[in-house]
């Protein structure tokens, strides 16, 4: 993940990132940080708005080129 990001996200926000660059599902985000799906899904769309990306596809095309989305 760019360390960028870690200024704008939370250190939870900052986790599921974490995961699903790991390639997971949010299914499995749910289970191995403990809470619901509903959850991992509002954690998301928080996170693809400060991040300025409109979908997962994205922002692992970002953290993958280690740059900014602009």
């Amino acid at each position: 993940m760019p360390s960028e990001w870690h200024q704008r996200l939370t250190p939870r926000e900052a986790e599921i990132v974490n995961c699903l660059l790991r390639g997971w599902d949010n299914q499995l985000v749910a289970e191995h940080l403990g809470v619901a799906l509903g959850t991992v899904k509002k954690h998301l769309q928080n996170i693809f708005g400060k991040l300025g990306v409109d979908g997962r596809a994205a922002l692992i095309f970002q953290a993958a080129c280690n740059r900014e989305p602009s």
